[in-house]
């Protein structure tokens, strides 16, 4: 696609309204990778000098803001304790990224209000970190429980926060579970509508205020820019290194929070179509162990050995093995290259994901069970993360001649991400667990087998026939069985690709009823 050069200065609406950096041409590099409608916003000259004088007001007011915001970031480092020699020694070998660490806040936080009017009611406290506990802790584990309970506990007892960082980690939790929370039982349990809890001076406030934020929140922070945020700090903190000397306790904390950020950057560069920020430093932090938080203990000397088999990390450890291993297939050769990784064709990529399949079942999934909800979501749920590799593995290329039927591995590959996305849903025991999996929408399975059904059965030998014959075509089972879950979702139906769907499915359709109806219709006799 053509881009032109916008004059300088200006921004895209929708990059203004993400507040993200703008290339300024039309259309944006950001919503060309987004597929989003570019506009930028129509030029006035300015006629008015007082006009200008208004300007020069603001930007004084801002100016003011800035200073303000920095005096409370340098407080917030004093409290994170970053040792600079540590730091200086912690190089990143390779990286050539170079990340922000001040805090992308976007002038719509009243800093004045003091944090405590946002926590929730001491009688919402326990309510939220029971629900923490039960379905956000398994699929995030971070935290040492026992530890982190007893800050909890203390603040729903009304004994007041600590310090700073405690007060971070609290309003982390508050988030994070009302993102994995339902409307109704924001509303039901917490008194509150989801968006207000999310948006407007409650949670999210906390948080922004407080370091971090979620990547489930569809209305909240650029997480795309936030994520080079969280690395740089990181990386300061020396995460991405084993440092000699540490407390064991906590370095298995460092570990699980670095291997956290891991995981996010390769779901985020899957998202917007990029490479992942980090590159691989040697030596690197550790895998966590295999073990549960009854386990560890602050004052402890020595780690104990990781047992094979279930805990607590089972879930977060078959997902970092999965994002690790997802950065040799899935990226750049520059990127690859760039992390000392093998240069692999189609076919060697595909033979990579089948063998680590089978180490990821042997190792992992073996040891599951079937009648625990959590083991059953935990298989399904990677079981179609390594589908939709193998599928980003055969895609068809910008050559690739869409008049004719898909390749079959290509085909296949596409099925299988439907049924196993499917069978991930139908777990009704376990969906509770879903939010995790909420965002991911099978647009490109979805649109390529309704779009080789159309072609499969409008072929000349099909057209011909006296017979219809579906076995060569798409199982249409499958299709509509996604097609049918994400018909009635509002936020589906707000993006452009919803429609592409529904007119390849209205096209499979009509196409599917001439077949049916021609054989119903007599053939003459000669």
């Amino acid at each position: 696609m053509t881009r032109r050069v916008i004059a300088s200065g200006r921004s895209c609406l929708e990059c203004r309204r993400r507040k993200i950096k703008c290339d300024r041409s039309l259309p944006c590099a950001y919503c060309t990778r987004t597929k989003l409608q570019c506009t930028y916003p129509s030029w006035r000259p300015n006629r008015n000098a007082a006009a200008e004088g208004d300007l020069a007001v603001r930007v004084q007011s801002i100016e003011s803001a800035l200073k303000s915001l920095e005096h409370k970031i340098t407080h917030i480092g004093s409290l994170l304790h970053v040792d600079s020699e540590i730091t200086s020694k912690q190089g990143h070998g390779g990286q050539g990224h170079q990340f922000s660490t001040s805090l992308p806040f976007d002038g719509s936080i009243d800093a004045s209000q003091p944090l405590e009017s946002l926590h929730p009611p001491p009688s919402s406290i326990s309510f939220i970190w029971q629900t923490y506990l039960d379905v956000v802790d398994p699929l995030l584990k971070i935290f040492h429980i026992p530890s982190t309970q007893r800050h909890v506990m203390s603040i729903s007892q009304g004994r007041g926060v600590p310090d700073a960082p405690t007060e971070c980690l609290v309003f982390a939790i508050y988030y994070s579970t009302v993102i994995s929370m339902s409307a109704a039982e924001c509303r039901d349990e917490l008194d509150e509508e989801r968006p207000v809890l999310l948006q407007s001076f409650r949670y999210r406030e906390g948080i922004e205020r407080a370091l971090i934020c979620g990547r489930q929140d569809e209305n909240g922070p650029d997480v795309c820019s936030l994520i080079g945020l969280a690395i740089g700090n990181a990386m300061k903190l020396g995460l991405h290194t084993e440092i000699p000397g540490m407390r064991t306790f906590e370095l298995e904390m460092r570990r699980r929070l670095w291997w956290q950020i891991r995981t996010l950057d390769v779901r985020i560069a899957e998202d917007f179509g990029g490479d992942p920020y980090i590159i691989e430093s040697s030596p690197s932090t550790q895998l966590p162990l295999n073990i549960n938080d009854i386990s560890l203990d602050p004052e402890m000397g020595d780690l104990p050995n990781p047992q094979p088999g279930r805990s607590e990390m089972l879930f977060s450890l078959v997902r970092f093995e999965v994002s690790h291993f997802a950065r040799r297939i899935l990226f750049s050769d520059r990127f690859c290259q760039s992390n000392g990784y093998q240069i692999m064709n189609e076919a060697q990529k595909c033979q990579a994901v089948d063998q680590f399949k089978e180490r990821i079942e042997k190792q992992y999934f073996s040891y599951c069970y079937k009648a625990v909800p959590l083991d059953c979501i935990t298989i399904a749920s990677n079981r179609l993360i390594l589908a939709k590799l193998k599928l980003a593995v055969c895609k068809p290329g910008i050559d690739q001649n869409y008049r004719m039927p898909l390749r079959a591995n290509y085909r296949k590959a596409c099925e299988e991400v439907l049924e196993h996305a499917h069978a991930l849903r139908k777990h009704s025991k376990g969906r509770r667990w879903l939010w995790l999996f909420q965002t991911y929408v099978e647009w490109d399975p979805l649109a390529y087998l309704l779009l080789d059904y159309c072609i499969t059965m409008s072929s000349p030998s099909q057209s011909s026939s006296s017979t219809f014959d579906e076995s060569n075509a798409v199982p249409w089972k499958v299709v509509d069985e996604s097609y049918n879950h994400w018909k009635n979702n509002p936020d589906v139906h707000r993006d452009r690709r919803w429609a592409n769907i529904e007119e390849l499915r209205s096209q499979a359709l009509s196409i599917k009823e001439k077949a049916q109806n021609a054989i119903q219709t007599p053939q003459p006799i000669r």
